[in-house]
């Protein structure tokens, strides 16, 4: 696995290269259905941000861990193509995939929470 160069708007790409096969990339991602990639706790479904796929678990020791990869982020493209909520195809090829590019963006900035009620 190795980092790429940055790109425009703070994505960067993200090289993740597996040995073999039947080598987990190690990470799951939110999208609309799930789609796993590599063991996590949690399967839950969540909508990401702009439509793209978000990062929901990178397992420590990973190959995604080792490439820099961190919960939160949000995969814009995959093998060049973008990756969007529900992509099953790009979901299962990046599954059988030896190795996937992806352009990867820093987490969603959130909203400041509002501010308190005035007292009555």
């Amino acid at each position: 696995a190795e980092g790429g160069a940055q790109a425009g708007g703070g994505a960067r790409e993200v090289v993740l290269t597996k040995p073999e096969a039947h080598v987990p990339f190690g990470l799951s991602l939110r999208s609309d259905p799930p789609a796993r990639f590599g063991s996590s706790p949690d399967e839950a479904a969540s909508a990401s941000s702009h439509g793209a796929l978000q990062v929901e678990y990178v397992e420590p020791g990973s190959l995604a861990a080792a490439a820099g990869l961190r919960a939160g982020e949000v995969i814009l493209a995959l093998n060049g193509a973008p990756a969007v909520r529900g992509a099953v195809t790009s979901a299962q090829e990046m599954r059988a995939a030896l190795q996937v590019t992806m352009l990867v963006a820093p987490p969603p900035k959130r909203a400041p929470p509002p501010p308190p009620p005035p007292p009555p």
